[in-house]
């Protein structure tokens, strides 16, 4: 399904898996804004990793806009079958509620290895232009390296932390 439209149409999350308690609404405001303005520049389809923390909460809210933005799609890009198997039930129900509502996955591998989370952040990289992220400024982790390289392919960057 991705290769069918034009990168400028896609964007892609990356973010930190933990949201201070007291900033997850207006997180989602701020993520909900974003799409609202990426849609009307073209951008139909988001691609989500599917990890704990923003991923999982921008992808509720693409879930959330597709009855007021109807064109909108949500593709899950997963490291590895079953990355959930260790979170908490909670959690893991959120996980599968999301994917059995995402348009598309794509599995990146048949197993876990080590670097199949920087494959998965590779492939974001690669099949979209825009990168919407929560990030702090670490200079280390799955969101720093995404970042970063977005950046440096020239990719639209929309950090949403404050």
């Amino acid at each position: 399904m991705i290769n069918r439209y034009n990168i400028t149409e896609i964007a892609a999350f990356t973010g930190h898996r933990s949201i201070d308690s007291s900033k997850i609404e207006e997180v989602r405001e701020n993520v909900r804004r974003e799409i609202k303005a990426l849609y009307l520049k073209g951008v139909r389809i988001y691609l989500c990793g599917m990890a704990l923390g923003f991923d999982m909460l921008a992808a509720e809210e693409v879930i959330a806009l597709t009855e007021k933005l109807p064109r909108l799609k949500l593709i899950a890009v997963i490291p590895f079958p079953e990355p959930h198997n260790r979170w908490r039930w909670n959690e893991k129900e959120r996980y599968k509620n999301i994917l059995a509502q995402a348009d598309d996955s794509v599995l990146i591998s048949q197993k876990y290895y080590d670097g199949c989370y920087l494959k998965r952040n590779d492939y974001l990289l690669g099949h979209a232009n825009n990168m919407l992220a929560y990030y702090n400024g670490n200079p280390k982790g799955g969101t720093f390296y995404t970042v970063r390289k977005s950046r440096k392919i020239g990719r639209n960057v929309i950090n949403l932390f404050s």
